[in-house]
């Protein structure tokens, strides 16, 4: 009897530690499988990233805390998938001091001098011609000329891709009566047979020419020959070509985009009535704090394709808004813009993606602008004593503006 009872005390003891021994293990198993899911989480996570949002006030407030203590006076406005925003009045101090009175605060919506900004509208109209009368980009630019120069060999060879690019080696002689010289002339050869890049304004020079011709010549295929009687009524016809420029881009590009004022928007001083005087106009600033008078506002009707656009902030960004939303010309033409930076300074590689950029500064005011894609931005100052044109600074800005979800 009781080696039958030990072999049962045994058994049952036997039994007890296997059951420990599994409940134990399956404890261990949960756990492993817990952390394994945590693991998975984690790798999850970092694979993927934390949801973020763009937060269009934060960086609001940031452009605005850089810009303040640094000029004389300040505007900007951000687009957010076509809608506007700026903190108060989307900028501060002045665009006229008081030296030069009547007394003007800078804002959002205060009209300034962008300088070579101006340069993105030309390439965009140009663009929209293009695609218009169906001329494809890497067509030569020659026969758009006026009748009364005569291309040199190189020129002959060159599209509106390079000149719109920078990429053609012509010379500047900075004087618009010799304009035919650069066509007719010598070339800078490196830049030429390299096709590489040479920031040269002559290049939009001849565009604000080319453009008015494009249209023209169209128009008298097609049986209408106004516009090019009057462009060839004389050579060098300097004025007649920055009207017909002008015309274009508010008929046919700021129009599309949606801009008010539209028809009267100028590379001059300009109000909703139409043209004021220089002096009038809002002006520029050698120091922030300073009591020295401005400079006054050029009058560009002549170099109209390469600089002196007279626009606020929150008209500028509208206006690259309308462009990224494919309202003023088409997905593939402002892809070719931006892979080949046709109207841009250049591009940045972000973290959110590629960002665009084309800067200016002349007369004492600085302009800068930036394509993040469904976000666009325009930064006008009156005085150059910021480093708002160096995109760095906004891409920094842009990218510390989203939130965790």
């Amino acid at each position: 009897m009781k080696n039958q009872f030990s072999k049962l005390v045994t058994f049952c003891f036997v039994l007890l530690s296997s059951m420990l021994a599994s409940s134990c293990r399956e404890d261990q198993l949960l756990s492993e499988e817990l952390t394994t899911e945590k693991s998975l989480d984690s790798t999850r996570s970092a694979k993927f990233g934390v949801p973020t949002k763009f937060d269009q006030h934060e960086f609001a407030l940031k452009i605005e805390t850089y810009m303040e203590p640094l000029v004389a006076g300040f505007g900007y406005t951000i687009y957010n998938d076509g809608v506007p925003y700026y903190a108060t009045n989307g900028g501060d101090g002045f665009a006229r001091k008081h030296v030069d009175s009547p007394i003007m605060l800078h804002s959002a919506i205060a009209k300034q001098e962008i300088s070579t900004v101006t340069q993105y509208v030309t390439a965009v109209a140009m663009i929209h011609a293009l695609q218009k009368y169906n001329v494809p980009l890497g067509s030569a630019v020659w026969p758009y000329l006026p009748k009364y120069w005569t291309p040199s060999k190189e020129f002959k060879t060159l599209t509106f891709e390079r000149l719109l690019a920078h990429r053609t080696g012509l010379i500047n002689y900075h004087d618009h009566h010799k304009l035919s010289s650069t066509v007719s002339g010598g070339v800078n050869k490196k830049v030429f047979d390299e096709k590489s890049l040479e920031n040269n304004d002559v290049n939009y020079l001849l565009l604000g020419v080319i453009l008015p011709y494009l249209e023209a010549r169209k128009l008298a295929a097609q049986g209408n020959s106004s516009k090019l009687n009057k462009l060839e009524s004389s050579n060098n016809n300097f004025i007649e070509y920055g009207e017909q420029y002008r015309a274009y881009v508010r008929n046919n590009v700021f129009k599309a985009a949606g801009l008010s004022n539209s028809t009267v928007i100028d590379w001059r001083g300009w109000d909703e009535n139409g043209t004021i005087l220089s002096s009038a106009a809002n002006m520029g600033y050698p120091t922030k704090n300073g009591s020295e008078p401005g400079t006054r506002k050029e009058t560009n009707l002549v170099n109209c394709g390469v600089t002196g656009l007279y626009m606020s902030a929150e008209q500028f960004a509208k206006f690259q808004s309308a462009v990224a939303q494919f309202r003023v010309i088409s997905f593939d033409n402002l892809n070719q813009m931006k892979a080949k930076l046709l109207g841009f300074d250049g591009s940045i590689a972000g973290k959110k993606s590629i960002y665009y950029w084309k800067k200016g500064a002349e007369d004492n005011c600085e302009a800068m602008i930036v394509d993040f894609g469904k976000v666009q931005v325009a930064v006008f100052a009156t005085s150059t004593h910021s480093q708002i044109t160096d995109p760095k600074i906004l891409a920094q800005f842009y990218e510390a503006s989203f939130k965790n979800l």
